[in-house]
């Protein structure tokens, strides 16, 4: 499947560069000259000889001046979320009248392309950590007047933004006595991504420090895929780093707003990594009055659900498994967080802000190596809408074989179903499958559904979607109506360590005009442990 925002993007890109290079960029094009490096005191050169340029990356710019950057850290903390006050690198003593708790956790946080630290996503998110844990700091990295096109200019001032960044944080580590950056923790959206890897880099090289973690939300794919570790964030930026995919594409490169290659320690593939369920594909529908606002936010969905998808982790967790694709975790055949077996393979890990909890559990039962790089990929499904953390439940239809069911044969459709849960809450509509296929007596189907999250379900309402073709004889109903003759259905949650069976009742069709009702009531057998 190709990524449905890729396509134009790149586009857009192109445009970007070429008018927005026209009206901002006025360096001279000397800087452009590899054999002219740049350099900028305390902070290095900037080389754009290889790895810098490749086949992936063909353009590198110089990153701009300091000073025309103007990047600006503000301090936040239990006690101050509104009048923040900022580190000054030539200034030590903002490191103890900032407000900066050596003690708690300090995470940094910052931003992509066309944006600042004003966004509304990086203030939603600190007020939650602040939340979470009063005593931690939030430092916001403000590169704004760095991110505007062209996309390849941004690209190069990323590199200068993580330099001063690791300045700031080994003057944090030396002014206020810190043992080390074990508790500090980078989260960077988009570029903010490789710009956190930048910083971890530099920390290692310049000062022998290392970060304790670094989070990608969606790390930026354009002149990043494919390209030298150097170049993108790695895993051995940090001590531990977690990256979420929400805009890759699978199978096309330098398609899609975000990288779909595992670059972290553990990456979280939400939906498959790309297409994010809620994300309007008709914007072009709309009155021509928002057609503008609706493209760009067609554009950006699901590159921006990955810090939507992290910002609801820090108050609602979910657990994510591990399996070697999307497609094998949709089919239910990763379906197993290995509760009961201590020496199993990598399985489930918490996602989001708790993800490192989980990886040092697996590290702690010897299931992991850290000092052996293998990368971990883990695969859920979210809402449409918020709450998109919803838990994840494999659905096992068994089509029943009853002469009835025989006789009528195998029917092409879809099943869709409503689960009702404690106090009478119903989900939305929920497909089982959401393409049609062929469903055959005596056969079990299975599927990862989600989208509900009102506790365990008690009964479902299952409907059917007839799928007919001219020209598939197999689908043509003249006498008889459309329809399939459930048995049951196993529904099996991921964290909690049962089956529950509901059955319809015995011998009635699901029809495409009537729904049915399905329970553990009018099953023999209601509950049974897993096997």
């Amino acid at each position: 499947m190709v990524n449905e925002t890729g396509l134009l993007f790149p586009t857009l890109l192109f445009f970007s560069n070429s008018f927005g290079g026209f009206v901002h960029n006025d360096t001279p094009e000397v800087r452009a000259d590899p054999d002219n490096v740049v350099c900028y005191g305390i902070f290095d050169c900037f080389p754009i000889t290889p790895p810098w340029t490749s086949a992936r990356r063909p353009i590198a710019l110089y990153p701009e001046e300091p000073s025309k950057i103007d990047v600006r850290f503000a301090v936040f903390n239990g006690g101050n979320r509104t009048y923040p006050k900022f580190l000054n690198i030539d200034d030590p003593d903002t490191a103890h009248t900032s407000g900066i708790n050596p003690d708690g956790t300090i995470y940094f946080v910052t931003h992509g392309f066309l944006e600042s630290g004003k966004t509304k996503w990086i203030q939603r998110m600190l007020n939650l950590l602040l939340d979470k844990d009063p005593r931690s700091t939030v430092i916001v990295i403000d590169w704004g007047k760095g991110s505007n096109p062209p996309y390849n200019q941004a690209c190069a001032n990323i590199r200068l933004v993580g330099a001063i960044t690791a300045h700031i944080i080994h003057m944090i580590h030396e002014e206020l006595g810190m043992k080390n950056l074990d508790k500090l923790h980078m989260i960077g959206h988009s570029l903010g991504s490789h710009l956190s890897g930048y910083t971890g880099y530099t920390l290692q090289a310049n000062f022998g420090l290392r970060l304790g973690r670094i989070t990608g939300l969606d790390p930026a794919e354009l002149a990043f895929t494919e390209t030298d570790e150097l170049v993108r964030l790695d895993p051995s930026d940090a001590k531990f780093v977690d990256v979420i995919h929400s805009d890759a594409t699978p199978f096309v490169p330098k398609i899609g707003l975000g990288l779909y290659e595992p670059i972290g320690h553990v990456d979280f593939y939400p939906n498959g990594g790309f297409n994010q369920p809620g994300c309007r594909r008709d914007f072009w529908k709309q009155p021509n009055t928002r057609f503008v606002s609706e493209m760009f936010q067609f554009f950006s969905c699901s590159h921006s659900r990955a810090y939507l998808y992290f910002i609801e982790s820090i108050t609602n967790p979910v657990s994510t498994v591990a399996c070697s694709s999307y497609d094998k975790y949709n089919a239910g055949e990763c379906f197993d967080c290995n509760i009961d077996s201590p020496t199993a393979g990598p399985s489930c890990i918490e996602f989001g802000l708790s993800s490192i909890a989980g990886y040092n559990r697996l590290v702690a039962r010897h299931i992991i190596n850290p000092q052996q790089y293998q990368p971990i990929q883990l695969f859920f499904k979210t809402g449409p809408s918020e709450p998109y953390l919803t838990e994840n439940f494999k659905i096992t239809v068994r089509i029943s074989n009853t002469p009835e069911s025989i006789a009528h044969g195998a029917e092409i459709g879809k099943i869709f179903l409503y689960i009702h849960g404690p106090g009478g809450v119903k989900s939305e509509k929920i497909f089982f499958n959401e393409q049609s296929m062929l469903f055959e007596p005596g056969h079990n189907y299975s599927s990862v559904i989600a989208g509900y999250s009102s506790g365990h379900p008690k009964s479902m309402t299952i409907g059917w979607e007839y799928d007919t073709n001219l020209l598939n004889p197999l689908t043509w109903r003249i006498l008889t109506a459309p329809r399939v003759f459930i048995e049951h259905l196993h529904v099996q949650s991921l964290t909690e360590h049962v089956q529950v069976k509901m059955c319809p009742t015995y011998n009635q069709p699901v029809t495409t005009n009537e729904l049915s009702q399905v329970s553990e009531a009018k099953c023999k057998h209601k509950l049974r442990p897993m096997v």
